[in-house]
């Protein structure tokens, strides 16, 4: 659990007096209920205090009028405060007297649009690179379904369910080397959600089970187009999964991975896991998961662990795949990719040295571990976690019946690299592939920089102020 640092005037109670701003004190004890510390910072002093009326003791006594708990208070402290922290260091700019909640603790931080545009294209371009680069055509359906809800959402001007359903069912128009693209990027033979969806008539379908990885891996679109408001970010991404995705961990998966893209699109502590957990789980709020986000959240609290002790990006990624995994889960590829991510390796071809193979071979490196991540490195303890997550939850079954076939013998590959470059791409460029990326892009054949022009969607505010 974290140590929220609270000042008193201006964030908790309204500046210069003892009455408490919207929303701080059921802020203060949902913090409190999650088994978070609260330290009050101030000013305020406890003797010889300016204005008399505002000592520590008298705003002590309003507290516990309050209900308002806490675990300590520090007073006589300046502004401005600066926090240096060995780990998780997370500090937070709100406005004067604004509200407080969990979802308004945003960066006030406004990135230029053209920047953003910029990043959002590199991430486009980094899906279409590796689908490219994997050189598989029917491992081509991260891009597929990527582009057909940037598509959707850029032509309908938002969310609408039954052209995203007709998309998936309608062929793209894509060639891979001699062979078309299917509908939705996926095999005639592919068993899993897409093709569910594509043998239905319902032009509103809407899936009813669904805990594979695949809602996760097509977001970057719905990241970008949303990225400028959290709430509206979280519950269209949730609306998007939820055609193919029902299960709870598969649409908080696909929401991870929309915040994690947000979080460099706009440049908010771009390399800042506790931040990140810390939204995904006020996303499964919003989403009103309750406890059936635990088995999920705690997937997430355990990658952030590993990815927090281990910066080597070899390093990281075996740990990641021994501890979390690199299965066809939503728990699993998604979440190990998005905390792999958070390295500054940006390297992205030496990733591909053995095209389409069932193992990847880390690169060399002086430290004793195997260089080799194959279907069963994943630790058999956590295996056995997943086994019986699935069967808790009903979905067994039906994972063995349109994955068991890669389970414990192949890992996702390519949607852990679709994922985890799209991220790095956005953050720090395709500078190491830059020669490749037009090839990979002229392939599929659409304007990635235009698409991306028009999936930014900043609020009119932004706009004035950067012409100002």
């Amino acid at each position: 659990m974290a140590t929220y640092l609270l000042d008193f005037d201006g964030v908790f109670f309204r500046y210069g007096t003892m009455e408490p701003v919207k929303g701080a004190v059921e802020f203060v004890q949902g913090l409190q209920q999650q088994g978070h510390n609260i330290v009050f910072l101030t000013r305020r002093r406890r003797c010889h205090n300016e204005p008399p009326h505002l000592t520590v003791e008298k705003t002590e006594q309003v507290l516990a009028t309050l209900g308002v708990t806490y675990d300590g208070i520090i007073e006589g402290v300046t502004s401005p405060r600066v926090l240096i922290n060995d780990e998780g260091a997370l500090a937070i700019d709100h406005p004067r007297d604004s509200p407080l909640d969990r979802i308004a603790l945003e960066s006030s931080r406004t990135p230029q649009r053209s920047d953003v545009v910029s990043r959002v294209y590199h991430a486009l371009a980094a899906v279409a690179w590796v689908a490219w680069k994997y050189a598989d055509s029917e491992d081509a359906d991260d891009y597929v379904q990527t582009l057909l809800i940037a598509k959707s959402l850029t032509t309908c001007g938002g969310f609408n369910h039954a052209d995203l359903v007709t998309r998936y069912r309608t062929r793209p128009g894509y060639r891979f080397g001699a062979d078309e693209l299917q509908a939705g990027g996926v095999h005639p033979n592919y068993k899993g959600q897409v093709a569910k969806l594509i043998q239905s008539d319902d032009p509103l379908y809407e899936a009813t089970d669904g805990v594979s990885d695949g809602a996760a891996m097509k977001i970057t679109a719905a990241a970008a187009f949303y990225a400028h408001d959290f709430q509206s970010l979280v519950e269209n991404t949730d609306r998007i999964s939820r055609i193919t995705h029902a299960t709870v961990e598969g649409r908080l998966a696909a929401v991870l991975i929309a915040l994690r893209i947000r979080q460099v699109l706009l440049g908010i502590d771009p390399d800042n896991m506790n931040r990140l957990t810390e939204e995904i789980a006020v996303a499964a709020d919003v989403l009103q998961f309750g406890s059936r986000a635990s088995f999920f959240l705690d997937r997430v609290a355990r990658a952030k662990q590993i990815a927090t002790k281990y910066k080597h990006s070899s390093t990281l990624l075996y740990k990641l795949c021994r501890r979390i995994g690199m299965d066809h889960l939503a728990w699993s590829t998604p979440v190990a990719a998005c905390f792999w991510s958070f390295h500054q390796d940006t390297d992205f071809s030496k990733w591909f040295r053995h095209h389409h193979e069932k193992r990847m071979y880390l690169p060399r490196r002086h430290w004793p571990i195997s260089r080799v991540v194959r279907g069963r490195t994943l630790k058999h303890r956590i295996h056995e976690d997943d086994v019986r997550h699935l069967r808790a939850i009903g979905q067994y079954n039906d994972f063995r019946q349109s994955h068991g076939y890669h389970w414990r013998k192949s890992v996702d590959i390519d949607t852990f690299l679709s994922i985890s470059i799209s991220i790095i791409a956005a953050r720090h460029g395709l500078g190491s592939v830059e020669t490749e990326v037009p090839r990979a892009i002229d392939m599929f054949g659409d304007d990635l920089w235009s698409l991306a022009n028009r999936l930014v969607q900043f609020p009119e505010r932004n706009e004035s102020r950067e012409a100002a």
